[in-house]
């Protein structure tokens, strides 16, 4: 029997289009989506794309707008804190990859519309903001804080039933909004100025800062080797590829992470995890949002690192609250540690007095919210 074709209008067809992409970009990156490929997702050729959208960068923006649409409708039509953590904590379940866009994807577009889009953010957390207000409480931080632990799924996606993993997100982000915080003033830690030991790590320096701000994608040996003063090819001296970099930054981090277990206490492992992140800002922030240009070998590698990491997590949590089961538990250690490296990275809140105090605060609400 042929499948009879559903006709929709262009608004209809316009979303269908823009919703396909964003879950292209967000599984493959900006670099590896092609219009023929969304097109054909969707069942269409791609001059039906271009009636839509002029080029792919139409269509990242596109992507970026239908998911600002909907987490400004999640603010609009809810009332007090709970109904609007309810709303968003549904959209983010709903549109994962619209995190993804947004922390990773977005610097793609062009100037005109990331200007757009970004204004369009900083109005929604703004709003936002007068939502979770908690009585004089730095508001940027609890909004930031509060997205971090809604945006997790969108790099780590769980196996649990919907409405499970909505309570716990929902209640983990209304814990970080009333979380009781240290007085600023004390408690960051030391930002050591790094002094590479070789040129080989000077390279290594400059390609974490490029692909930290650019993303890795964007970021070429010549351009590593203009802003360490040498010619591109050179770079070939010190390091094989620009994939050996990339490997190197995720590694740096890798080998920093904390022991964890069932033997450890929480508190102990957070804080080392808040001063790796402190420690390794831009190589951490390379460690999240551009693992997706990896290596096949070097991937399954860290893959397998990371899946051990995250058990010794998991043993550790459940050992303090064992009525949670592995999956329950695994959902709050990415949300906490989200907590952590996305005010890390992201912004300038990392530089706040006593910054690591606090985000050993937010992150320990996380692992204990209810």
């Amino acid at each position: 029997m042929t499948r009879a074709r559903v006709r929709r209008t262009a608004t209809e067809r316009r979303q269908e289009l823009a919703e396909a992409a964003a879950r292209a970009f967000h599984r493959e990156g900006f670099h590896r989506v092609t219009i023929a490929g969304v097109a054909t997702s969707v069942g269409v050729t791609a001059p039906a794309v271009y009636r839509h959208f002029a080029n792919k960068n139409a269509l990242l923006a596109g992507a970026v707008e239908t998911g600002l649409d909907e987490i400004e409708a999640a603010v609009a039509d809810a009332g007090d804190r709970d109904a609007v953590l309810e709303n968003l904590t549904r959209a983010a379940l709903h549109r994962p990859d619209f995190w993804t866009l947004l922390q990773r994807e977005m610097r793609h577009l062009d100037d005109a519309a990331q200007q757009q889009a970004r204004a369009r953010f900083r109005a929604f957390t703004a709003s936002l903001g007068a939502a979770l207000s908690a009585g004089g409480d730095p508001e940027e931080l609890r909004v930031m804080t509060a997205l971090a632990v809604l945006a997790s799924p969108s790099a780590h996606p769980t196996s649990l039933p919907t409405d499970r993993a909505h309570a716990l997100l929902a209640g983990a982000a209304a814990a970080v909004c009333v979380a009781p915080l240290p007085s600023s003033g004390g408690g960051a830690t030391a930002r050591e100025e790094r002094h590479p030991a070789s040129r080989g790590e000077e390279v290594l320096a400059t390609a974490i800062r490029l692909f930290h701000r650019r993303g890795y994608a964007a970021v070429s040996l010549d351009d590593i080797g203009a802003a360490v003063g040498m010619a591109g090819p050179s770079i070939y001296h010190h390091w094989a590829s620009k994939a050996d970099l990339l490997v190197a930054a995720v590694d740096r981090v890798l080998s920093g992470l904390p022991a964890a277990g069932p033997d450890v206490a929480p508190k102990t492992a957070v804080r080392a995890y808040v001063d790796l992140a402190l420690r390794e800002r831009e190589a951490l922030g390379v460690s999240v949002t551009e693992r997706i240009g990896l290596p096949g070998d070097a991937a399954a590698r860290i893959g397998r690192h990371d899946a051990e990491d995250l058990a010794g997590w998991v043993a550790m949590l459940r050992a303090s609250r064992p009525a949670l089961d592995g999956d329950e538990a695994a959902l709050l250690v990415h949300a906490a540690r989200a907590v952590v490296h996305d005010v890390v990275r992201i912004g300038r809140l990392y530089r706040r007095p006593g910054v690591a105090d606090e985000l050993e605060a937010l992150a320990l609400a996380v692992l204990y919210s209810p």
